[in-house]
């Protein structure tokens, strides 16, 4: 199956790194200073994007997929890039 995506929206992947450090969509919403709702919109659109579900939802947070694992490093690759762009416009 050919599952290209044409772009991948940064802020999506912001939230997901986030989301996935911090366990919750609350606890991501407040180091993001965005708000839960907004959190959990970015989540779903990214999951169906990428035609895949990143968290499993549990009563205590949300904990990575196998899939959201994989997506872990990359994801973090291109922050840190995001990060030297940034320091060398600067």
């Amino acid at each position: 199956m050919d599952r290209r995506i044409s772009s991948l929206d940064w802020s999506l992947v912001r939230a997901f790194l986030a989301v996935a450090d911090c366990g919750s969509l609350s606890a991501a919403a407040r180091r993001l200073g965005a708000s839960q709702p907004t959190l959990g919109r970015q989540i779903r659109q990214l999951e169906t994007d990428l035609q895949q579900a990143l968290f499993h939802r549990q009563a205590k947070g949300l904990v990575l997929t196998e899939n959201g694992q994989l997506l872990i490093g990359p994801a973090r690759r291109m922050q840190a890039a995001l990060n030297e762009i940034e320091l060398t416009a600067a």
